[in-house]
């Protein structure tokens, strides 16, 4: 059986390699995803977030979670963390906007 593989794993275990064909494509699509959210959302000033959003807001274990999200994206792919960090800025933002003017 030398020089084949079982069942194709060979390339599978490729395909999801770092740096792999389907680590690409992860990474484009992830990109892409918070490329639109930011282009919609943030050109919107004060976005409507849902109440979970703005309920979770003031608990800072939450505010610590989304920035290790983006701690976390920008080591797998730089372009994924510029956008999430993005997505974080326009949130936040909007945030201390909504609390201030409600609080």
């Amino acid at each position: 059986m030398k020089g084949k593989s079982f069942l194709g794993l060979e390339a599978i275990v490729t395909a999801i390699q770092p740096h792999g064909p389907a680590d690409r494509m992860a990474r484009l699509l992830v990109t892409l995803v918070f490329l639109y959210w930011n282009a919609v959302e943030g050109s919107v000033f004060e976005t409507e977030y849902s109440p979970a959003f703005v309920r979770w807001y003031p608990i800072p274990l939450w505010r610590l979670l989304l920035l290790s999200a983006v701690i976390v994206g920008a080591l797998w792919c730089p372009s994924v963390g510029i956008m999430l960090a993005f997505a974080f800025f326009f949130y936040s933002m909007d945030m201390e906007v909504t609390m201030e003017r409600w609080g």
